[in-house]
Parts: C-alpha cells; structure tokens; sequence
C-alpha cells in the first residue's frame, strides 16, 4: 500500500487547520518634532537613534503624574512605528524639559488604537536614562533645548528700614529718644514774669507815696 498519498493529504489537512499568522517587524521608525527654537519641523530618522532612544525607556513612561505649574511652550513629538517599511503613527506627546539635570515631564495627548490615533490626556515624569537619551539625540541634531518648566520666583522679604541717626551713640547706652522742639510756653517762664511785673507794680506804688508825702511836708 502507497502511503504517500496518505501522508500528503494528513498535512494539507493541518494546514488548513492551523491559522495562519502574518508577523510584522515593529520598531520606532521615525520622530517629528516641532517647537521652541526649530523652524518648522525636525525629522529623526536614524536607525540607530531609534533603537538607542527605544531601548532607553522613552515608550515606558508607565508612572503617571498630576501636570506640573508654570509651565512654558514644550515640544511636540509624533513617534511613528515601522510595520514592514510602512511608517504608522504610534503616539502624539508634548515634551516640557526641566533645567539640564532635572527630570522634564511628557504630557501623551494621543495613542494608537487599533488602527487610528485615538485623544488621551496622560501626564509622566521622565525616566532619567530616557530624558538623557532624548537629550543627546536632539542636541545632536542642533536643536538647542530652552527649559520649559519654570520654578515659580521666590519672594524677597522686605528690607527692615532703619531710623536715621543724627550723631553716632556711645557703645553700651541706649539711643536717646529725638528732641522735639516744644511747642508752648514753660511753666517757669510764666512765674518769671508774673513776679517782674509784682515788682514793678511794688516800686511804682512807693515812689507815689514818697512823692505824696514830700508834696504835704513842703506845704506845712
């Protein structure tokens, strides 16, 4: 018996059988970026800065934080997948760095799903090695990075003013209060001249009674 044929049909019945499975190459392929500093818009699309930047995390920003205050103009990135040679958006993202040093912070404002990119409002702290390699890559293109979060300004004490002083005290004695200039008569004063007009009163009246009784001798 020929068992061939036998053999032949059993694997074309589990071919049938089995599902077919189409496995697509998916890598980061390509970055548009737009924002302070760059005129129009910045491709990236070196092989080994994607994997480099890939690799680095940039896509696990999975700790999701509240959005930051005082925030200036940040830079929008689209992240576009590579399918077989076929670029496909895969996230819309506006990045805000912080001071150089300083961990930025990501606001994802789409995400691919399914087919098209769907709205999202999520906001992420950058991983450091992330923030490094993003970093480096768009300095290496020339895009010169300006801050976008801005710490709120301090606000300075006011400066004690100190009372003028009119001549340098003696150490260990207190300062003397100011001299204010009177502003009515002293009491002494008055005194003074209430007895100088008594007196005056005294001597006119005694040369009057002299002179009274000068007049009746002279005329006895």
């Amino acid at each position: 018996m020929n068992r061939k044929p036998i053999w032949f049909l059993i694997l074309m019945i589990a071919l049938l059988v089995i599902p077919s499975t189409v496995v697509f190459a998916k890598e980061l392929g390509l970055l548009t970026i737009t924002g302070p500093g760059i005129k129009g818009e910045v491709t990236l699309n070196n092989h080994d800065d994607m994997m480099n930047l890939e690799q680095s995390g940039f896509f696990d920003q999975v700790k999701f934080v509240k959005p930051p205050e005082n925030l200036g103009q940040g830079y929008n990135i689209t992240a576009h997948l590579n399918l077989d040679g076929k670029l496909v958006p895969m996230v819309e993202m506006v990045y805000y760095p912080a001071e150089e040093g300083q961990p930025g912070y990501v606001h994802y404002t789409g995400r691919l799903n399914g087919e098209s990119m769907q709205p999202a409002d999520d906001w992420a702290q950058m991983r450091p090695q992330a923030e490094t390699a993003l970093r480096d890559l768009m300095t290496a293109n020339k895009i010169v990075i300006q801050p976008a979060v801005v710490l709120a300004p301090a606000v300075a004490a006011p400066a004690a003013i100190e009372p003028a002083k009119s001549e340098e005290q003696p150490a260990g004695q207190p300062a003397s209060a100011p001299s204010v200039a009177p502003t009515t008569v002293p009491q002494q004063t008055y005194y003074a001249a209430a007895a100088l007009a008594a007196s005056i009163l005294i001597l006119v009246g005694a040369g009057v009674v002299l002179r009274r009784r000068t007049t009746s001798q002279g005329s006895a």
